[in-house]
């Protein structure tokens, strides 16, 4: 794609995905319209989960450093990528191995983390 057409799309908030492969339990590769591919993991999409509760775990203040953290059962399952649901034409919804699946990603944001790597 030329990057005048690139940039046509981007203007318009055009970019959409029209492929999405499991390459592995943690990793998904999207394709956007315009040609990228972008390989996204479990781990980087539930540290980016636009949910209430993920915003609000990464907004409070840190643990106490003298404290040893409790990790739930299943912590394992929170970094692998269970299913993913369109919602609407604007984004998908995760699910996480460990349950977790209140997360809606939009295309703007999933292209967004592409454009940070």
């Amino acid at each position: 794609m030329s990057i005048d057409r690139e940039r046509d799309a981007s203007a318009k908030g055009a970019f959409y995905p029209v492929g999405l492969e499991r390459i592995d339990e943690s990793t998904i590769e999207l394709t956007w319209n315009d040609g990228r591919r972008q390989l996204l993991t479990g781990r980087g999409l539930r540290d980016v989960c636009p949910c209430a509760t993920c915003r609000e775990k990464r907004t409070a203040p840190p643990p106490d450093p003298l404290e040893l953290p409790i990790l739930p059962a299943g912590h394992e399952g929170a970094m692998t990528i269970a299913a993913m649901r369109p919602v609407g034409n604007y984004a998908y919804q995760v699910t996480f191995g460990d349950g977790h699946d209140t997360g809606i990603f939009t295309f703007e944001l999933l292209r967004s983390l592409a454009e940070r790597a």
